[in-house]
């Protein structure tokens, strides 16, 4: 995943940041835990939130305790542990290791070849745990691969992709609500991949690498902004819809700090990057 969902800390309270940051080192423990020291270097805050989305929508058992680690050897911290940190811990290196095969497929490069030696076994072992889970995954890349080969274009066909394949590997711990929860992570998915690709275009366009975006944004800059903003826009709204129509066991000031603050301002700062060039 990418690191795009994450809180605005400054409008958190400070007991929700908190729990939050709880959630994020219960997913590292679990890394540590049941893959090694290594695969803690590549946890993304998006894995995090889902097992904290899910714990939010759930009324599922969770240890409180804490814990010292590499980073904080001198002061204990707070983590929460339950099946969805377990579950995502593993979900962190199916992502983790797609995008280090990516960029080994982009450039080739030596620190892309170094990470697929260093992280293949702890893929594999994923493979045997989680082999759905892996297909699906599988299933994307090579579906994504094949649309990268045609140059295409259709990055709201790609959005899809992704979030559909989210809906795919996470529908076995999806055990309430599950037609919204479903969906929301669907939509959540499009998002991250679009406003990936939209962040992206400078860096893919001096690097000449693929991005759905780049031929109608050099073709007609001004439009393709109006276009891709009213797309994103519409993903964003589905996902407020979402929100408001789910029912929270807890945590429920963290999951609207997400989906209906900090991911609309992320948002806004991307467009803004490109309406003032």
């Amino acid at each position: 995943m990418i690191g795009y969902l994450k809180p605005k800390v400054d409008d958190l309270r400070v007991y929700e940041y908190k729990q939050y940051r709880s959630f994020y080192c219960g997913v590292c423990v679990e890394l540590k835990k049941h893959q090694g020291e290594l695969p803690r270097l590549l946890l993304s805050n998006d894995v995090a939130f889902f097992a904290l989305l899910l714990s939010s929508l759930a009324d599922t058992t969770t240890i409180e305790t804490t814990h010292r680690c590499s980073l904080h050897v001198y002061q204990k911290k707070p983590l929460r542990l339950n099946d969805y940190t377990k579950f995502m811990a593993a979900m962190n290196v199916i992502f983790a290791y797609g995008k280090i095969q990516d960029n080994l497929q982009d450039d080739g490069g030596m620190k892309a070849r170094t990470s697929s030696l260093v992280y293949h076994r702890n893929y594999k072992k994923i493979c045997k745990e989680y082999p759905d889970e892996v297909n699906y995954f599988e299933e994307y890349t090579r579906k994504l691969h094949q649309m990268e080969s045609a140059n295409s274009t259709d990055y709201i066909s790609l959005g899809k992709l992704f979030g559909q394949t989210l809906r795919d590997m996470f529908k076995q711990v999806i055990t309430v609500q599950e037609d919204s929860i479903s969906k929301l992570f669907d939509y959540l998915g499009q998002w991250v991949y679009c406003i990936d690709a939209l962040d992206d275009l400078e860096k893919d366009e001096k690097d000449q690498s693929f991005n759905p975006m780049l031929k109608a944004y050099q073709e007609d800059r001004e439009k393709f902004l109006q276009e891709v903003e009213q797309h994103i826009n519409s993903i964003l709204l589905e996902i407020v819809y979402l929100y408001t129509e789910m029912e929270f066991v807890d945590y429920k000031g963290i999951v609207f700090n997400v989906l209906c603050i900090a991911i609309r301002e992320k948002t806004d700062a991307i467009y803004k990057k490109y309406k003032c060039l």
